[in-house]
C-alpha cells in the first residue's frame, strides 16, 4: 500500500513541472468536527499546506489542541474541475490517549497500521443550483471488523447548499447518512453505532475587516440523531494565502 501511495504522489509531482502555486491556512477552533463525530475539544489548532498544479493539488493537513492531547498529520492529493472534486487522504492520528496503534507512522500493513485512506469526492450540480453531493468512503486501514480479518469500507454521503448568502455572510446546511458497504454483520460503522443520518448540520461563516485585515470567523451547529449528541464549534482564521 505504500508503493502505491508514493506511486501516487511521484505521478503528482511528475505532472506538476509547470505552473505551481502555494497555498497555506491557519485556524484556531474550540474543537473539531467531523463527520457527526467530535474528535477532539479544547482550544485546537488546524494547518493546511498546498501545491496547486493545473486541475492537481496535493498538500499536508495537521490539527493539534494545546495540551498536547490530540495530535493529527494527514497527507492528501487531489483533482478538481468547475463540478468535480476528487481527493485520497492518508490520515495519522497519533494521539497519546488512542486505542489503535499510533506509533508507526510508515506501518502500512492492513492489519496493523493506525492509519486510514479516506475516498472523498464532491459534485457541485450547477451555479444556478449549488447543492453539493459527496460521496466518501475509507478504502484501507484501521476500519476493520471485530475478527480484524477485512475491511468495513465505512463511508459517509451527504448533500450540502447554501441556504443563505448576503455580502461577507453565508449559511450552509448539511445532512450525511453514514453506512459501511461490508459490515461483516455488524451495526457499527467508522462513524458512527449504527448506519443512518449521523450528521445534521448549519455552518455560518462571515468575514469582518479590521484595518485592512480580513478575519473570517465560522461557527458550525452539528446534530448526530445515530450516536445521540450535538456539537458547537466556534472557529477563526488567522491567515491564508
Amino acid at each position: 500500500m505504500l508503493k502505491n501511495y508514493l506511486l501516487l504522489v511521484s505521478s503528482f509531482l511528475g505532472a506538476c513541472l509547470g505552473a505551481q502555486e502555494v497555498h497555506s491556512a491557519l485556524q484556531l477552533r474550540n474543537s473539531h468536527l467531523w463527520r457527526g463525530i467530535e474528535v477532539s475539544a479544547g482550544f485546537i489548532y488546524t494547518g493546511n499546506l498546498r501545491l496547486d498544479c493545473k486541475n492537481f493539488y496535493a498538500g499536508f493537513w495537521a490539527g493539534g489542541n494545546f495540551d498536547g492531547s490530540y495530535k493529527e498529520f494527514n497527507n492528501y492529493i487531489g483533482y478538481k474541475n468547475k463540478h468535480l472534486t476528487l481527493e485520497l487522504w492518508d490520515i495519522y492520528n497519533f494521539s497519546p490517549g488512542a486505542t489503535y496503534n499510533n506509533k508507526e507512522f510508515f506501518n502500512y500493513s492492513a492489519k496493523e497500521t493506525g492509519r486510514f485512506w479516506d475516498f472523498r469526492s464532491y459534485y457541485t450540480i450547477s451555479d444556478q443550483f449549488p447543492l453539493v453531493l459527496s460521496w466518501n468512503t475509507v478504502v484501507f486501514g484501521r476500519d476493520r471488523n471485530r475478527e480484524n480479518t477485512g475491511n468495513k469500507y465505512s463511508s459517509f454521503v451527504s448533500g450540502e447548499y447554501p441556504v443563505y448568502k448576503k455580502d461577507n455572510l453565508e449559511v450552509r446546511g448539511r445532512v450525511g447518512y453514514a453506512f459501511a458497504l461490508d459490515s461483516h454483520g455488524e451495526k457499527n460503522n467508522f462513524f458512527a453505532k449504527d448506519s443512518g443520518f449521523n450528521e445534521v448540520s448549519l455552518i455560518v461563516s462571515k468575514s469582518f475587516t479590521i484595518e485592512g485585515y480580513k478575519i473570517p470567523i465560522g461557527i458550525w451547529g452539528m446534530w448526530n440523531p445515530v450516536n445521540n449528541n450535538a456539537f458547537l464549534q466556534f472557529s477563526v482564521q488567522v491567515y491564508s494565502f
